[in-house]
């Protein structure tokens, strides 16, 4: 399901790339970062946001999503330097306060059995 929505929407950016840009001269380097993000940052990312999405609960799936504006943000600041100001940290700060409490009442609660949805 995913590679089909992906496939689409990746022919459909080329499309408008190469008619608005044209063709591009990638060096070595440049395909070496579009394999990169290829197999890493899409195939692998989302295979196992899709299997972790058949074994968690929703609740649980939506606590990692949701961690995802810290990842962000931490990976902008320490790769393309972009700064965090106190308002930026404060809001970090209470997105990861709002995940641990949510993760704490999920603990407290009795835990239900899990079982691994298979598609058919």
């Amino acid at each position: 399901m995913t590679s089909i929505s992906m496939g689409i929407g990746a022919i459909c950016m080329l499309a408008v790339g190469l008619g608005s840009q044209g063709l591009p001269a990638i060096s070595l380097k440049g395909w070496g970062i579009i394999v990169w993000l290829a197999v890493v940052n899409t195939s692998f990312a989302f295979t196992l946001w899709n299997h972790t999405l058949r074994v968690l609960s929703a609740t649980e799936s939506s606590i990692i999503n949701n961690t995802m504006l810290i990842q962000i943000a931490v990976l902008a600041w320490v790769f393309l330097g972009e700064p965090l100001g106190t308002v930026e940290i404060l809001g970090l700060l209470a997105v990861a306060f709002g995940t641990a409490v949510v993760q704490r009442e999920r603990q407290k609660q009795k835990p239900s059995p899990r079982r691994e949805v298979r598609p058919r």
